[in-house]
């Protein structure tokens, strides 16, 4: 109670004086009353004395301007309760302090040094990790204590029985509150304990700082369904020692990974998931990884790197913009930098080696947790320390989860249905809601009988013992409701993990794409919560938003169809996922959607190639997977995906059909990014002929065609062919009834880079102004769809305007570009802008040229490098050589050191070498440019002859052999003139090198 009367201090200070007198004549020997009434006197003065000390103190402190201190005990691992409590309890006027303490050396928490005022214990996590029951144990010491100091423990979970007691002091329970409720609830309590907080004190101290996040809430970014998680009865031995090994977070400083291997259906990933559930209020992040397939896991983690990006640089309020970063270098960038800054939980569920994910773990950082299941034992190098091995129940263990989960306590009859079906946890699952349903277990044991002599034979995912008990579920769930029967079948062809719930809810509004029965039934809400209902009462299904079924589950039951059923079936969920996968899988707002499917998509892919089933929905999804995969430069997955669909659009409609054409327009594209041009070429060409002869010249799918197609010339060094496809491309384009500004934008810069190539530079600049200008005032020119085109315009008038020497012009557009890119969200080692940035680099070179006018820097004295203009050219070449060293640094240059984009920068850089002395450096990477540009081209390619000819002119500027710059430039010369006139800029550039042969 407070104590701030001035009648209570008063009699506090009276009691305080008797109590001292009477004690003072008692010990003299002096008796105020007989027998034990003098001494129950004594007590209560003695008592009224501890008072006013007590109220003396506290008013002490209150006159001097210092609130009550209260420190906050709690156990390693804790830190996100005891931070937020803090940082709340501190707003409110309270001084505050933490202390962890290591549960596995005390079993409460030790005196502390200096007594606080008060002192908040928080102890759910130690109850976790030492396995203690809720109550007083025996064995339990209590918490030390001084007269001044008050105590309460603070639990963060429901424990079950209740705890209300703990080391001898009170329990309150902040399970279940909000975070208002939770800081208002222990601020009452300590109002009790005597506590005067002065807000006017602390507050000031809180302003400005951010709230740490209520744990209670769970992690900031999940793919984990909390509603999915079901109660978890056994395992309690093997969940303490997966805490015991993963240890804490934030305490000892790295990643922490252990694997959890055993056979399929023995609880791996229940396991995993029941941790992430128990102790989600310790992450930010809990992410669950499809890591089966390395393609597959690789884009769940770029998901989950566009979620973190989303939630850091959203405002609030606000909408975040698109992350369209080059993926290599997110995912590098969120396994080396981000995860491991960040309190993580990562579950890479059903992997199947080592050497399959290694390369997908994040780097040792601040805590981080990682876990591993598989049914494969051997993880020495992803996890070397810490691995689990589940084993399948012990007899008496099945009993006992049997005899929990249906709520029947005879173990003798139980253990007879353990005897039958066996010790796998899923098997005894399927066992229990059927005795749940009907109890009569003889009824049980004889329907399982004859189950198991009509079980089908079991492939090697499924359990032979496990079998009969799923297919009796199954029937009585079918005998139930024949739609529950339709639905556990359609489940039984799409991934095990993560089904979306949507799929069969009406408010998806895709309820067109199931079969008709079902599609008819689930039409009525009420009726479709029925059905998900029943379907996971029989235990074959569980989960909410994402529904899961055990691959043995979904084993046994497409057993159980004929093949017939099995293919219809099969075309079902084929459709199901088609429908769903986004159509324009290239547009960055859809790759969220587009990693939930793929595991569903690979899945039910799998099971027509197995079936022979092969139609318009397995090709258009093969296709959505391999675009995909393309953006996201996965080009080895995009290109078998392709290639299969190319080859079922052909079996399905010959070769010449749209479908066909759509196919090889994007195999056209994925070889151009790949440098492989011939193919490329090949697959345009054939893509525009099937249009034009299908659609006629004139449809947006033939002009699209067409615009590939002179992309690819432009690149091959055939520019009149380029020149002729980008001129009646953009002709067409102009005479659409409703033209596409973005696609004319795009059809002009096409025809202004194959200028540009030919030299017309000035008809390049001014194509690419008309463009910009095209873009600039048509409306929406600031959405993501036309954010692309302004920088590749601005990029291209940049390239256009140095050609011309107009370097102010060129670094003006070329910076507009970056600009662009970097607010669209792209990051510094994406292509396009490490396209841009090699120009500019290249741009800021010339500029410190001409500010040097033209003179060897290293003939130069000091006095004449000393000017304002020589000062202003070292500024320039630092600048280029930064933004060189950003580039060839870059994922995308040193993933494959042989890629044509590689070459191009290291041709400028060398020039750039060159210019800050360094000659012999130069000579190496603009040689090494010629070698990669001559493999992937060949040697009469225009792109060897720029090589050949800035390697001349290093050569000939560091006092080169002149027969060997002659011959570069010979060569440079004869390769420009078989494609261009004698009047075009580099060649009149070549022949003025020429002319200074001695």
């Amino acid at each position: 109670m407070r104590r701030n009367s001035r009648g209570a201090r008063r009699l506090n200070q009276v009691l305080a004086v008797a109590g001292a007198a009477i004690a003072a004549g008692a010990l003299a020997g002096v008796k105020f009353v007989d027998g034990w009434l003098q001494f129950l006197v004594i007590c209560l003065l003695t008592l009224g004395t501890g008072l006013s000390a007590y109220s003396g103190r506290a008013f002490q402190k209150q006159a001097e301007g210092l609130p009550p201190q209260v420190l906050i005990s709690h156990p390693h691992g804790d830190e996100p309760w005891a931070h937020w409590l803090a940082w709340r309890l501190r707003r409110s006027g309270y001084l505050t302090s933490t202390r962890p303490w290591a549960t596995a050396e005390h079993q409460v928490p030790p005196p502390p040094e200096v007594a606080p005022d008060h002192e908040l214990i928080i102890v759910s996590r130690m109850l976790d990790d030492m396995n203690h029951r809720p109550g007083q144990g025996p064995g339990l010491s209590r918490i030390a204590r001084s007269r001044s100091r008050s105590a309460l423990v603070l639990v963060t979970a429901h424990h079950n029985p209740p705890l209300t007691r703990w080391a001898g002091c009170e329990v309150l329970t902040l399970a279940g509150r909000s975070a208002d409720d939770a800081a208002a609830t222990v601020d009452a309590r300590l109002h009790q304990a005597g506590a005067v907080p002065l807000p006017t004190y602390t507050a000031p101290h809180v302003v400005g700082e951010v709230e740490p996040r209520y744990p209670a809430l769970g992690p900031l970014i999940s793919n984990f369904d909390r509603r999915g998680a079901s109660h978890f009865t056994a395992r309690r031995r093997e969940l303490a020692l997966l805490r015991e090994v993963l240890g804490t977070v934030n305490v000892t400083g790295d990643v922490r990974t252990c694997a959890i291997h055993g056979l399929s259906g023995i609880g791996k990933t229940r396991l995993a998931l029941e941790y992430a559930r128990r102790y989600e209020d310790l992450f930010d992040v809990i992410w669950r990884v499809e890591a089966a397939h390395a393609p597959t896991a690789r884009a769940s983690l770029l998901d989950l790197a566009h979620r973190l990006h989303t939630a850091r640089d959203q405002p609030a309020g606000g909408t975040a913009h698109g992350d369209d970063r080059d993926p290599e270098q997110t995912l590098q960038q969120l396994l080396s930098h981000e995860l491991p800054r960040t309190r993580a939980l990562l579950i890479y569920d059903g992997a199947e080696d080592d050497s399959a994910i290694r390369q997908l773990l994040p780097d040792a950082g601040d805590g981080g947790q990682i876990l591993i299941t598989s049914v494969n034992p051997v993880w020495q190098r992803s996890a070397p320390r810490h691995r689990i091995a589940l084993e399948a129940f012990t007899t008496e263990e099945a009993v006992a989860f049997l005899s929990d989960a249906s709520g029947i306590d005879d173990k003798v009859e139980l253990a007879r249905i353990v005897d039958q079906l066996g010790r796998l946890p899923l098997a005894l699952e399927s066992a229990a809601a059927s005795l749940r349903d009907d109890p009569d277990i003889e009824g049980y044991l004889r329907a399982l009988e004859i189950r198991s002599r009509l079980a089908p034979s079991t492939r090697p995912e499924a359990s032979r013992s496990g079998a009969p008990a799923w297919i009796l579920s199954f029937k009585q769930a079918e005998e139930k409701d024949e739609v529950v029967g339709l639905l556990l079948r359609l489940c039984a062809f799409l991934a095990p993990q993560g089904i979306p719930g949507y799929f069969f809810e009406a408010a998806g509004g895709r309820t067109d794409l199931l079969p008709e029965r079902l599609r008819v039934e689930v039409a009525h809400p009420a009726r479709g919560r029925r059905i998900r209902e029943t379907a996971r009462n029989s235990s074959l299904l569980t989960g909410e938003a994402k529904l899961v079924m055990h691959a043995q589950v979904q084993a046994v039951i497409r057993k159980e169809m004929s093949v017939a059923e099995q293919t219809d079936h099969a075309r079902a969920a084929v459709c199901l996922v088609n429908g769903w996968f986004p159509e324009d899988p290239d547009r960055e707002g859809t790759w969220p959607q587009c990693v939930e499917l793929l595991p569903h998509a690979r899945a039910v892919l799998d099971h027509c190639r197995e079936l022979g089933v092969v139609d318009e929905n397995t090709s258009t999804l093969l296709q959505s997977m391999g675009e995909y995969f393309r953006v996201q430069s996965d080009r080895a997955e995009a290109e078998r995906l392709l290639t299969e669909a190319l080859a079922q659009r052909e079996g399905l409609g010959g070769r010449r059909n749209s479908l066909v054409a759509n196919t090889l327009v994007s195999l056209s594209q994925l070889k151009l990014l790949s440098a492989e041009l011939l193919e490329a070429r090949t697959f345009a060409e054939e893509a525009l002929a099937i249009r034009a002869g299908i659609d006629g010249d004139r449809d947006p799918r033939t002009l699209e065609s067409r615009m590939q197609l002179g992309r690819v010339l432009r690149e091959l060094g055939d520019f009149e062919g380029a020149s002729e496809a980008a001129e009646q491309t953009l002709l067409r384009l102009r005479r659409l009834h409703e033209p596409n500004p973005v696609k004319v934008a795009d059809g002009l810069c096409d025809l202004g880079l194959v200028r540009w190539r030919q030299g017309r530079l000035t008809e390049s600049v001014s194509l690419h102004r008309e463009a910009l200008h095209f873009l600039e005032r048509t409306p929406g020119g600031s959405e993501p769809a036309r954010r692309n085109p302004m920088a590749f315009v601005n990029q291209s008038l940049g390239l256009a305007l140095l050609d011309s020497h107009d370097l102010e012009g060129a670094e003006q557009h070329l910076r507009t570009a970056l600009d662009i890119l970097e607010r669209a969200g792209y990051a510094a080692g994406h292509p396009v802008v490490l396209s841009s940035s090699v120009h500019l680099g290249e741009t800021l070179r010339q500029q410190a040229a001409r500010f040097r006018g033209h003179r060897d820097r290293r003939s130069a004295t000091a006095r004449e490098r000393s000017f304002p203009g020589e000062r202003e050219a070292e500024r320039l070449l630092a600048e280029a050589k930064h933004i060189f060293d950003e580039v060839l640094s870059a994922p995308h240059m040193n993933g494959d050191r042989d890629h044509p984009d590689r070459a191009c920068a290291l041709v400028r850089y060398s020039h750039l070498l060159h210019e800050l002395g360094n000659s012999e450096a130069a000579m190496t990477e603009v040689t090494n440019a010629i070698g990669i540009y001559t493999g992937k081209y060949g040697a009469q390619h225009p792109y060897v002859a720029e090589a050949r000819y800035r390697r001349a002119l290093i050569l000939k500027e560091s006092g080169g052999l002149p027969q060997r710059w002659q011959d570069d430039l010979v060569t440079a010369r004869k390769i420009y003139g078989r494609i261009h006139p004698a009047d075009h800029p580099l060649i009149e550039q070549i022949e003025e090198e020429l002319r200074d042969i001695p």
